[in-house]
């Protein structure tokens, strides 16, 4: 599950440094002097993206990527200690003592449908800021994102090849990505790459990338107005309002009410959260919506992951 592994491995920590060992593992090496601070950075293997200077060494790139050869598949628990353990060997330094620096957990489903067709059913996150593009759904907040994108078109994008595995199909991403103060967020007093595999971490990163999902409002599908549920004009009146709902997209009705929080229109402060609480009720309503097909889809390809988590 685990992708990008972004780690920083200061020199003030490890007993023995061979600079002219790991230079010679680069490729494409660019010399870098300012302000009398010299460093180096290269591509190993064409994946990671390492730089060295007196203060340690810095290493950006899909960790999944550098181990399987494309990071179509992630890494399990297992994979990435062994991955880990082939990093330190190729550099020749203790890299299961490197801090952790950004940390991206993710898997992909085989769907029935293109993955696009999925994002109009995930709707807000608390906390997070939601962005659709064409084919992708970001949740970005200050510290880490959630997204959803079409692995197949991404690959594509960036030249890579498609596993034969994957041609034809729908391949739906989903990723959790930790950018900012990862200590913090994990709550964890120092986190080392060999944190990576101890099992009870695994395990807290899996959860979280599983409640991280179920947190997203999933949009049920407006059923058509059924007269057998209308016995006063209240009930016409809420049919009525979630077809407004529906017509509008309550994404778009989200943003407007953010709208009408930027101009101040309510006295309370609170309202606006009680206004999109009462929007979400309204289009939970059992007489009129339920839950999407798609999602019903995508809930239990995510439960089954968890099921099998290793």
């Amino acid at each position: 599950m685990y992708d990008t592994i972004n780690l920083w491995l200061p020199f003030d920590e490890v007993e023995q440094v061979n600079t002219s060992a790991i230079e010679q593992r680069l490729e494409h090496i660019t010399v870098h002097e300012k302000d009398q601070n010299y460093s180096i950075s290269g591509k190993l293997n064409g994946v990671y993206q390492i730089r060295l200077s007196d203060q340690g060494v810095s290493l950006k790139g899909s960790l999944a990527k550098y181990f399987l050869s494309d990071n179509f598949n992630t890494l399990t628990r297992a994979d990435s200690q062994r991955a880990i353990e082939r990093l330190s060997d190729e550099l020749v330094l203790p890299l299961n003592k490197a801090k952790v620096r950004r940390l991206d957990f993710s898997t992909s489903f085989i769907m029935k449908h293109p993955p696009e067709a999925y994002y109009s059913y995930l709707g807000q996150s608390q906390y997070y800021d939601r962005a659709p593009f064409k084919k992708s759904l970001y949740y970005t907040n200050q510290q880490r994102q959630k997204l959803f994108y079409n692995k197949i078109a991404e690959g594509l994008k960036k030249g890579h090849s498609i596993p034969e595995v994957w041609e034809g199909k729908n391949v739906l991403r989903y990723e959790l990505r930790y950018t900012r103060r990862l200590k913090d967020q994990l709550k964890e007093n120092e986190l080392t790459a060999d944190k990576l595999y101890n099992p009870s971490f695994y395990q807290k990163i899996f959860n979280n990338w599983h409640k991280e999902y179920t947190v997203i409002d999933k949009i049920n599908k407006f059923k058509n107005m059924n007269t057998e549920e209308i016995n006063s004009p209240k009930d016409y009146m809420k049919q009525l309002q979630i077809l407004a709902v529906n017509l509008l997209g309550q994404d778009e009705i989200m943003k407007n009410i953010e709208d009408l929080r930027l101009l101040g229109v309510f006295d309370k402060p609170e309202y606006y959260s009680r206004l999109k609480g009462d929007i979400r009720k309204l289009c939970n309503t059992e007489e009129v919506s339920e839950e999407s097909e798609l999602i019903q889809e995508l809930n239990k390809k995510i439960n089954n992951t968890m099921r099998y988590c290793r």
